[in-house]
């Protein structure tokens, strides 16, 4: 066990100290990292919910049998010390308060031939143990908070005469940690990306680069995924949560009703990884708007007079459509990352935010800076690309049999005369300042700290028409990993041998101390409404702050 708390049930003051050892000594509380001594300053009792498989039965281990002591982290344990003399066949009780009596459990912990184990109460206490080492309770959550469920839990330990006569009753309360999104500035341990025929060359380019930045490349791959469903951003939201020493990373089970949701959670369950759902797949009408790359955290933040710690969640709407109200309900209950921030991506065909901002790392002044679309640099860039060599291409070398003309690949020219495209990049310009406006507002980012991608945006009236998409591929839609930043490669218009959508991204992002790092994404996916972002997903270590 990694806790142990100790509890005099006359003053209720409660120490932390870790492996076991007994209270009395100074012990330091990991959340603050400030020093504690003694027993007269209370301490937070968090525990995570023991969704995890420790054992590797395919079941998380709430659902199992308590587990030996000693072979489950996940229990939280508190000593409490009786004072004063007990008669023998004293007994004792643990029950959970509402309204987490359904979600939780508490045992007691007894000694047996195998070893001491957890047991449920009522349980006879050995009052020769008792005075050595106290009654210790183990309490065990299986779910988080919710929006009728808070993140107190109160357990009761009473203790009784064998008739039923009480003695003394006490309560505990306990905090169960909050689920938690990662952020995309959070240190990746490894990268997941979907493998079938479509993708088979662009997970081999990845691998080394995502090893070379100092994680593990996870292969999600079977013959039930369909060829064409490579979008695992989509299909799981990878977050975690942490009582300030341990994580435990969770997967957020999607609601897309597709294969790879389901693939994905069963292979993520494990030691150290549970996997939770909320809401259901809603059909058609929800299609795109409640996939996950719709759902992403910003950086640690301050705003309006309060410190976002786990950085704020922010979701994209399409007028009446939105991130499924399930989801959104849960995620605000865990009183972290809320209320979830709504962003306008009514103008883009799958609307997600992840289209729309980003995040990278910075040596430089503030430790992060927000990137965001700009058609007008965009059409800047390539204005003086044409200027200094004639003839440059859009999506240059990406034509395949079957396209029609100047569907991706483009001369630059024939894009500036475009007068359709042009107003198009105008239009779309007001929808993403606007977007901008927002977020500067509700998460108090400078304008210093935006760089703008170039990007150029188009519609086609035949397939929804008044949303549009990225004509050229999105770099605010990339990957981080560590300082190196994995982006689509442009495939812009060449200037002296260098590619200028590629080089405006390198030169304001470099400086920050981020290495840009192309990768073809072209086919499937931005041929296919998406980019690396959309395309890969990541579980990421996370700091020991808690809201």
């Amino acid at each position: 066990m990694r806790k142990r708390y100790s509890l005099s049930v006359r003053n209720g003051f409660v120490v932390f100290c870790v492996a076991g050892a007994i209270a009395a000594a100074a012990c330091t509380d990991p959340l603050s990292r400030e020093p504690y001594a003694g027993q007269h300053q209370p301490q937070r009792n968090i525990l995570i919910p023991n969704i995890d498989d420790d054992n590797g039965d395919g079941v998380p281990d709430v659902n199992a049998i308590p587990l030996p002591a000693g072979t489950d982290d996940d229990m939280l344990q508190i000593q409490v010390f009786p004072e004063g003399k007990l008669p023998l066949r004293t007994m004792v009780r643990a029950d959970i308060s509402e309204p987490w009596t359904y979600f939780a459990r508490a045992f007691i912990r007894q000694a047996s031939p195998d070893g001491s184990r957890f047991a449920p109460p009522p349980v006879e206490l050995n009052l020769a143990d008792i005075r050595r080492e106290g009654v210790v309770i183990g309490v065990e959550a299986a779910d988080f908070p919710a929006s009728d469920r808070p993140p107190t839990i109160e357990v009761k330990v009473m203790f009784e005469t064998r008739e039923g006569q009480p003695l003394h009753q006490e309560k505990l309360l306990c905090r169960v940690a909050p689920f938690l999104l990662s952020s995309c500035l959070d240190p990746a341990e490894q990268v997941q990306v979907v493998k079938t025929r479509a993708t088979e060359q662009f997970v081999r380019n990845l691998e080394p680069l995502v090893v070379a930045a100092g994680a593990e490349l996870e292969i999600v791959e079977g013959v039930s995924i369909p060829e064409h469903d490579i979008w695992i951003q989509d299909a799981v939201e990878i977050g975690y949560a942490t009582d300030g020493e341990r994580l435990m990373h969770i997967a957020l089970h999607g609601n897309r009703g597709r294969e790879l949701d389901a693939v994905f959670a069963k292979k993520a369950l494990g030691r150290n990884f549970g996997v939770i759902k909320r809401g259901d797949f809603r059909g058609k009408s929800a299609e795109w708007i409640d996939w996950y790359g719709n759902l992403e955290v910003s950086p640690p933040v301050k705003a309006k007079g309060r410190d976002f710690r786990n950085g704020r969640i922010y979701a994209g709407t399409q007028a009446e459509r939105a991130m499924h109200p399930e989801v959104i309900k849960f995620l605000e209950a865990q009183g972290a990352q809320g209320p979830v921030l709504w962003l306008d991506t009514s103008w883009l065909v799958i609307g997600h935010v992840d289209e729309t901002v980003s995040w990278v790392p910075s040596k430089v002044g503030a430790p992060f800076r927000m990137m965001i679309p700009s058609p007008r640099l965009a059409v800047e860039i390539i204005k003086q690309a044409e200027q200094h060599a004639p003839g440059g291409i859009l999506n240059r070398g990406t034509k395949r049999e079957g396209d029609k003309p100047g569907e991706f690949e483009r001369p630059v020219a024939e894009a500036l005369r475009d007068k359709g495209l042009m107003a198009t990049q105008e239009r779309i310009q007001e929808k993403i300042d606007a977007v901008r406006r927002t977020l500067q507002d509700e998460l108090g980012v400078a304008d210093a700290d935006i760089i703008e991608i170039p990007v150029l945006f188009n519609s086609d009236k035949s397939w929804f028409p008044g949303r549009y998409f990225a004509e050229t591929v999105n770099m605010v839609n990339g990957l981080l990993v560590g300082k190196d930043y994995i982006v689509p490669d442009p495939r812009g218009p060449l200037v002296d041998g260098k590619d200028v959508l590629l080089q405006a991204v390198k030169d304001r992002l470099e400086p920050l101390g981020c290495r840009v790092v192309p990768l073809d994404c072209f086919y499937p996916y931005h041929r296919w409404g998406g980019e690396i972002h959309c395309g890969t997903n990541a579980t990421r270590r996370a700091g020991p702050s808690m809201t």
